[in-house]
């Protein structure tokens, strides 16, 4: 139900020291963004990368996270060839329901133009308002079977500029997680899919998509296109997220609870973030 924006963080606190942005990258990175990469740290990451796939990425602000935020001796190796092309092996106790691990794609939005850090501040974080679309497309794999606990998801950070704010997912491939145990807040029809919405009106939100059942199921599409702004404005025009809500990172992964005990493989094959914002709205 949560993931950790640690990244950002610790890019944030070494460029106010006067680190550069790149520098921080390759010190975070345990391999090259060219050719493979494996990590097993608990929070090891990959990258950073240049990937053609995501709109913004620029060589220092795209990443693969190992990110076991909740479970800091786990059992899981990221390796990755890019974001659109990378892995986890995960080991996470039989019967677990609460979130133990997040790994995912990493992609800060405060960096439009490529130029890296301007003096002793962070860049703007990208307005919502500022954005004509913002969507994504993805194919993944996890395991589906009685004991899995787990679900693909998106995770969007919200809040003012430097500051972390709030958080809001996009569940697409549920097995056995259904709503995590947060109350439904809402629904909609968003391009022609179904969204149920859950969390706390004051914290965090879910979007769930809808399975075949209809309002309050949950899907398991492993491949598909996500509009992802409208989701945000959608929350905007109900009063769940403010107005000038800015956007300071976008990820897809897996909130992952349970593997049955034993190892288990989870997969992405595509992955592309695709934006485009407003004459002069985004630096």
């Amino acid at each position: 139900m949560r993931s950790a924006r640690w990244l950002s963080a610790l890019v944030l606190a070494l460029a106010m020291a006067g680190v550069p942005a790149a520098a921080v990258a390759r010190q975070a990175s345990l391999s090259g963004a060219a050719g493979g990469c494996t990590t097993s740290d608990p929070q090891g990451v990959c990258g950073a990368y240049f990937y053609r796939g995501i709109f913004n990425s620029n060589g220092f602000d795209t990443y693969v996270a190992n990110n076991c935020w909740a479970d800091p001796s786990c059992q899981q190796t990221v390796t990755a060839t890019n974001p659109g092309k990378w892995s986890v092996s995960g080991d996470e106790p039989l019967g677990n329901r609460a979130v133990k691990t997040y790994p995912n794609v990493q992609q800060l939005l405060n960096n439009w133009d490529g130029s890296g850090w301007n003096g002793p501040g962070p860049e703007a974080d990208t307005p919502v308002s500022a954005l004509r679309f913002l969507i994504s497309r993805y194919t993944e794999s996890m395991p589906h079977n009685s004991v899995t606990d787990a679900q693909a998801a998106y995770d969007i950070w919200l809040g003012n500029n430097g500051s972390f704010g709030r958080e809001v997912m996009v569940w697409v491939d549920n097995v056995n997680r259904f709503s995590g145990g947060a109350p439904q807040l809402g629904t909609a029809v968003i391009f022609g899919r179904h969204w149920t919405l859950y969390g706390n009106p004051a914290g965090e939100l879910i979007w769930s998509l809808d399975g075949a059942g209809g309002t309050g199921t949950f899907a398991q599409q492993r491949s598909g296109r996500v509009h992802l702004l409208a989701l945000l404005r959608w929350l905007q025009r109900h009063g769940f997220a403010a107005a000038g809500a800015v956007i300071g990172q976008v990820d897809f992964g897996w909130e992952i609870c349970s593997t049955g005990g034993k190892p288990e493989t989870f997969t992405v094959s595509r992955y592309t973030l695709r934006s485009r914002c407003k004459a002069q709205g985004c630096r």
